[in-house]
């Protein structure tokens, strides 16, 4: 028994000094593991990038030069994961949102396709200056004259000569906004994958070619070139609207 109960305290006192931090060791550190999501813009097989040339089904080259949107209400399940982010192609790249991880890899989301009402024509001065919709990072997405902001912009150039001489001289311009035309998509069978041991990301896709060769309601961009989504604009801006939330997906 005496022995036993020898062991017994050698074991705690044992344990206790093994366990014990030993001066100048850093204290715990608490792991925040974080979710990013992404969107890669492709043309149709191609990936897309700004200032490059892509050729049309009909022969048609055109040259992108913006491509901006605001994601906002991103969700699943009824958990918000990001309340608003802005995507830019030019300035951030791929990068629509960093974030901690609220709840594990979802495999479907929901997000609205610009800047719900109830928020969309607050003054954008009095956001914080990190939030998406500051002015200082709006920038040229809020629309000073038709107070709100721009849902998403794409600006490119085309040449509507289908010959071996590339020459995109005539400029598309679709800048949608206003209440009407808030989108709400839901995206299915995202994949997750591991970037770190602290963030795992997921991928969607914009086709735009797709975009303007949609099969329901493609655009002409000989004669549909442009829309700053005025009522005299309506029918323009809700086949951009369109075929802008089918074009995207998951990777």
């Amino acid at each position: 028994m005496k022995r036993v109960l020898i062991f017994v305290l050698f074991l705690f006192f044992g344990l206790s000094f093994c366990t014990k931090k030993k001066a100048g060791e850093p204290d715990d550190v608490l792991v925040v593991q974080q979710a990013r999501l992404s969107l890669k813009p492709v043309f149709d097989s191609e990936d897309l990038y700004l200032d490059s040339v892509y050729t049309l089904s009909n022969g048609y080259k055109i040259q992108f030069l913006e491509l901006k949107a605001y994601f906002s209400d991103i969700q699943s399940g009824g958990t918000i994961l990001k309340d608003v982010a802005l995507f830019n192609y030019r300035e951030n790249g791929t990068l629509i949102f960093q974030a901690n991880q609220v709840m594990p890899n979802p495999t479907s989301i929901q997000f609205g396709i610009g800047v719900p009402a109830i928020v969309n024509h607050n003054d954008p001065s009095t956001f914080a200056n990190t939030n998406p919709l500051n002015i200082a990072i709006a920038n040229d997405m809020h629309w000073d004259w038709n107070p709100g902001y721009i849902f998403f912009k794409i600006e490119a150039k085309v040449d509507t000569i289908a010959d071996a001489v590339t020459n995109c001289d005539l400029s598309l311009v679709y800048h949608v906004g206003t209440d009407t035309y808030f989108t709400t998509k839901t995206v299915s069978n995202l994949n997750w994958s591991a970037v770190s041991s602290t963030l795992n990301e997921a991928w969607l896709k914009l086709n735009l070619k797709n975009f303007f060769e949609n099969p329901v309601s493609p655009i002409d961009v000989k004669t549909e070139t442009d829309t700053h989504s005025s009522a005299a604009q309506a029918a323009l801006t809700e086949k951009v609207r369109q075929n802008f939330a089918s074009s995207l997906s998951a990777l």
